[in-house]
């Protein structure tokens, strides 16, 4: 096993877990300190361990500590001597007076919280240190570090000496296979594009600058930002910081570029990329201004001063015109209290964003708010934006990465994980298109899920994207009812989910409210043994956005949608596909779709009843109706008159519930040669009258200049790139062998 290797730096290791199936079902456990012998020896100021940590990611710590004294403990933490964090996260804080308990969020006080991490960029041996930061004032014999335990997920909860997994989508697991290519994200060795400076050209060096020179040139370097601050440059200007260099002030320059005259802050000279941390403000700060470029920076800010902060904040104003042109290329944004990079409105602002934003190859990670976010204030907003190969993980906001409340916006080959409420995702919102991207451990507070589109959203697409563990619904398809929002409305409508893979989410496909003349096929869902379903299409009669101090009953049920050769597996209490409620008679239909339990046994479809009646926001189980159960699709097709040509077989995947990390090559989803879904699908037609219906949400506003689409693709093309069947069938599921 791969814990039986785990050698001592500092201190003994604690007996480990049960070595019978451990990559599965036990968290990492190593012992702390014992105050009585070593404490009072070391003073422990600091102590070490050597750990095997088998994935890639995110992993989280938790403490088993008392503290006997009458004032805080206050530990950092570090893995192999590096620790990004600046801020309280990268504290933990053992209260004084405290028995014995476990402990896994940061000091850092705001909300949300943190939960203590560590980031492992590859698997393998890594050394987790740890320091008092109190030092001798707080002397062993008062905190004892009992048990310090390493695990993948956020719903771990302590149990006794060591942490139950009951509830999480890995049931405890710790490793998983990582695809050997890297095909999405950020790449470090990604260069940006030569800086075109046609105008002049502006120097500061943090280290060897001067304010008294000229600015000009690398020998006669400003050096602090505030030479550049609040000065108007013009189109054509260039801003070059010196790479190594650190400036604890944050960067905020005046002026407009124009269409072929672009203004650019970029980097100079030889090392890592220059860091700016704006403090009590943005990293970077740029208000209506058009026609800016802001390359290989890395940024951050106090996370206490919120919403005030954030890494690089590009914001427009009521009552002005729509300013145009953003390009963020290559840039790292981590640990503010806002978002780390947000083009659009300021928080809680009316205005309606950008023009014209291209954000490329970015990193972010632990701010306060999303990750990436471009947005606007309604569905007239932010237009024609793209977000390419970046990476978003730990943001414990709103998303991971998202564009909402605009128009024309494509977000491709990214990569988000360990996010909080969604980590991929797009809101009120018509034609945003997203495609070859991975999402994986969302986490809580709220939705906790890997892609959606939600609310409001028209003409919108999710196609060849893979979402995995997350701790809520992996694919989340919904609208609001007859709620409105800025007089738009909420409902949506004409919206594509297609050729995508959703492995262990909670649930992996989840349909409700009014999701409305959508298409979901050729997708693959595999459901855990605890949700409820692998396709679950369901009512929120609760619309929260009614006026009403007591809501209103109107968030209605998916209508008039097509669900057409998905494969849904599902085990445990879980069922294939559960239809709730009224969406099984609001014209939705059912067909060509493969169900399959890995248990071989149990029912595979739930229809109509009622999950959630009128009572359900109250806490009762008023209006709920149990549903009727099938374990015989024969039986389902006379009742229902659905799934005409569906299949109840093993659908013969490679390694079903066992994708890993990486969006490709994923060769567990696709087909054995003699599985019963080859050939079994028909052809999804878009016609010109569903198509005519969307293009009424259209406006065209130059997106395909921005290589956004405004018409889905022709369906040619399987989740791997592969050609699709002849024009009379094709496959079930998102391979075509």
């Amino acid at each position: 096993m791969f814990l039986t290797g785990l050698a001592v730096l500092a201190w003994p290791l604690i007996a480990l877990a049960e070595q019978a199936d451990m990559t599965r079902k036990a968290p990492i456990l190593l012992e702390g300190i014992k105050a009585e012998k070593e404490g009072k020896k070391k003073g422990w100021e600091s102590f070490s361990r050597e750990v095997d940590l088998p994935t890639p990611g995110v992993w989280y710590i938790w403490l088993k500590a008392t503290n006997q004294g009458s004032i805080p403990a206050v530990l950092t933490y570090d893995l192999d001597g590096k620790q990004p964090l600046k801020s309280a996260r990268a504290q933990i804080m053992i209260h004084p007076h405290m028995k014995s308990q476990w402990i896994s969020y940061t000091r850092y006080a705001a909300y949300p919280g943190f939960r203590a991490q560590v980031h492992v960029e590859k698997a393998g041996k890594h050394t987790l240190s740890f320091r008092h930061l109190l030092g001798s004032r707080q002397r062993s014999g008062k905190v004892t570090i009992e048990k310090i335990a390493l695990t993948l997920y956020f719903s771990a909860r302590p149990d006794g000496d060591t942490l139950n997994h009951d509830r999480d989508p890995g049931g405890g697991r710790l490793e998983f296979p990582v695809s050997p290519k890297k095909v999405d994200g950020f790449r470090e060795d990604w260069k940006s594009p030569a800086i075109e400076a046609a105008g002049r050209t502006y120097y500061v060096d943090s280290k060897d600058g001067d304010n008294r020179n000229s600015g000009r040139s690398p020998k006669k370097a400003w050096k602090t930002l505030a030479m550049v601050n609040g000065r108007r440059f013009k189109p054509g200007d260039a801003i070059l910081l010196k790479r190594g260099g650190r400036w604890d002030e944050g960067l905020a320059p005046r002026g407009n570029g124009t269409a072929r005259r672009w203004i650019t802050i970029g980097a100079y000279g030889k090392g890592s990329r220059p860091y700016v941390n704006g403090a009590n403000r943005p990293g970077v700060n740029l208000e209506d201004q058009s026609y800016w470029v802001i390359q290989d920076l890395q940024v951050t800010s106090d996370p206490e001063y919120g919403w005030q902060g954030g890494g690089i904040v590009v914001s427009a104003s009521v009552g002005k015109p729509q300013p145009r042109g953003i390009k963020i290329y290559n840039c790292v944004a981590f640990d503010t209290g806002g978002s780390g990079i947000t083009v659009g409105n300021r928080h809680g602002s009316e205005a309606n964003g950008y023009d014209g934003v291209i954000i490329e190859n970015c990193l972010t990670f632990a701010n306060g708010g999303s990750g990436i976010e471009v947005n606007g204030s309604d569905q007239n907003g932010c237009r024609n934006s793209v977000i390419r190969y970046c990476t978003a993980y730990s943001n414990p906001g709103m998303a991971g990465i998202w564009i909402h409340s605009g128009q024309n916006g494509l977000i491709e080959h990214c990569v988000g994980y360990n996010n909080a409420c969604i980590n991929i995702w797009t809101w009120n919102s018509i034609n945003v298109t997203i495609r070859h991207c991975e999402a994986y451990r969302g986490v809580p507070p709220r939705d906790a899920g890997g892609f959606d589109i939600d609310w409001g959203c028209e003409a919108c697409t999710l196609e060849y994207c893979y979402s995995h563990h997350n701790e809520g619904v992996g694919i989340l398809l919904m609208g609001n009812g007859t709620g409105k929002y800025r007089g738009f409305p909420l409902a949506s409508r004409y919206n594509l989910c297609r050729y995508n893979v959703s492995e262990y989410d909670n649930p992996p496909l989840g349909l409700t409210e009014t999701f409305d003349y959508g298409k979901v096929y050729n997708n693959v869902a595999v459901a855990p043994p605890y949700t409820s379903a692998a396709l679950s299409v369901s009512g929120w009669p609760y619309n929260p956005w009614s006026k009403s101090t007591t809501g209103s009953w109107s968030g209605g049920w998916p209508a008039h949608t097509e669900f057409v050769n998905n494969i849904l597996v599902a085990q445990g209490k879980a069922v294939p596909m559960w239809i709730d409620d009224y969406a099984t008679r609001q014209h939705n239909v059912f067909d060509h779709n493969l169900f399959w339990r890995l248990d071989g046994k149990g029912p595979i479809i739930k229809w109509a009843g009622r999950e959630h009646g009128k009572g359900f926001w109250l806490g009762t189980k008023e209006g709920q109706i149990p549903p009727d159960v099938y374990q015989d699709i024969e039986k389902f097709r006379k009742a229902t008159g659905q799934e005409t040509h569906g299949v109840h077989a093993d659908p013969r995947l490679r390694d079903v519930a066992n994708g890993g990390i990486g969006r490709l090559p994923l060769a567990a989803y696709r087909l054995l040669r003699d599985s019963p879904a080859r050939l079994a699908g028909r052809p999804v037609k878009l016609s010109e009258e569903w198509l005519a219906a969307r293009r009424k949400y259209l406006t065209d506003t130059g997106a395909e200049a921005y290589g956004i689409p405004m018409e889905p693709a022709p369906d040619n093309r399987d989740y791997w790139g592969g050609k699709l069947g002849s024009a009379w069938s094709v496959s079930i599921g998102a391979h075509e062998p």
